[in-house]
């Protein structure tokens, strides 16, 4: 399901932006709220929203999607070393 996710989200209309997707928590069934929800935070950033990450919920899923501009280097962050960096420092610790 997934891939089926993926797909979904690489197939949105979203000029000016690259959106990522990271799955926090797996469902049973497919959601079916993504393109709106998309949709709408293209809407939010498009009106001045400095935010660029957002949390999606259904039922058991959990989807954070970042949008990245595709005019500019990406803020330092929301750059994806960060979070390598992190589950480095955190496995080190253990």
């Amino acid at each position: 399901m997934i891939e089926q996710i993926l797909d979904l989200v690489s197939r949105l209309p979203s000029p000016g932006f690259f959106i990522t997707s990271e799955v926090t928590r797996e469902g049973d069934s497919l959601p079916l709220g993504i393109e709106i929800f998309i949709q709408e935070k293209l809407e939010q950033i498009r009106q001045g929203s400095a935010v660029r990450k957002f949390a999606y919920q259904e039922k058991e899923w959990r989807i954070i999607f970042t949008f990245f501009p595709t005019d500019r280097v990406v803020d330092e962050r929301y750059a994806l070393k960060n979070k390598v960096a992190l589950r480095i420092r955190k496995n080190i610790r253990q």
